[in-house]
């Protein structure tokens, strides 16, 4: 086991997946294709560091060959998930051939996973895509900030897959799902989404179950402490974005 740079770390997932970009998007000209390749790159510039961060207790002692493996195969789902949810969303030819070209990615991912881990912790791996899909449904029939973290319970395959499903990862996964829902939060910001009164409402509640104190402390005690401070700087920049 030799200790890694998290820098290191994150500019090998980012060529990765931009080498993943080049194979799957193929431009025909249109400003859809145009659109469809600018939110894939965005994965590319952002999502590695967001890994890093789901992986920081891995990544201060050192990983391995496969735990690195498993964290850009990790990365190559999260960039399907893009994938997938713009040719449900957008629809338009470019997004539908995207979703045709990642397939042999997708399976050559989920294939080396299930190569790498015992058969329990590749069913949790199955359980958490499960709670991914029953999310995204729901928050498609109503907007709810509580299936913000869960829809994207994709991203729990990191410390889930690293920990081998061990207690840390299940005393912290609360917190860590609460780290993802308030990144989700700033997406949604952007797109408009919180200028539903109702919505607002909604956050704000959510808010204050999201800083509970003794899901911070336990994501210190086991290592994530850059995921604590995340998730308060996330939810201070989020409610000033709300006052103005």
């Amino acid at each position: 086991m030799q200790p890694t740079s998290i820098d290191e770390l994150i500019l090998a997932l980012g060529q990765q997946l931009r080498s993943d970009i080049e194979r799957i998007h193929l431009s025909d000209g249109s400003e859809a294709a145009a659109g469809a390749v600018q939110r894939l790159d965005a994965v590319a510039e952002h999502a590695p560091a967001f890994i890093a961060l789901l992986a920081e207790p891995w990544l201060h002692a050192g990983i391995s060959d496969r735990e690195r493996m498993l964290l850009i195969d990790c990365a190559r789902i999260h960039l399907y998930a893009r994938v997938l949810d713009d040719a449900i969303d957008e629809a338009a030819p470019v997004h539908r051939q995207n979703l045709l070209r990642a397939q042999p990615l997708f399976w050559q991912a989920v294939q080396r996973i299930g190569s790498l881990v015992p058969t329990d912790i590749a069913d949790a791996a199955v359980q958490l895509i499960n709670e991914t899909v029953a999310a995204v449904q729901s928050d498609d029939q109503q907007r709810n900030p509580d299936c913000w973290g869960t829809k994207n319970h994709h991203l729990l395959l990191i410390p889930l897959l690293l920990s081998g499903d061990g207690p840390a990862y299940q005393q912290c996964r609360p917190g860590l799902s609460t780290l993802i829902a308030l990144v989700q939060a700033g997406d949604e910001w952007r797109q408009g989404e919180f200028d539903s009164a109702l919505l607002q409402s909604r956050f704000l509640e959510f808010l204050t179950i999201c800083l509970d104190v003794r899901e911070l402390e336990l994501l210190n005690s086991y290592g994530w402490q850059g995921a604590a401070e995340r998730i308060v700087w996330n939810a201070r920049q989020l409610l000033e974005s709300l006052s103005r």
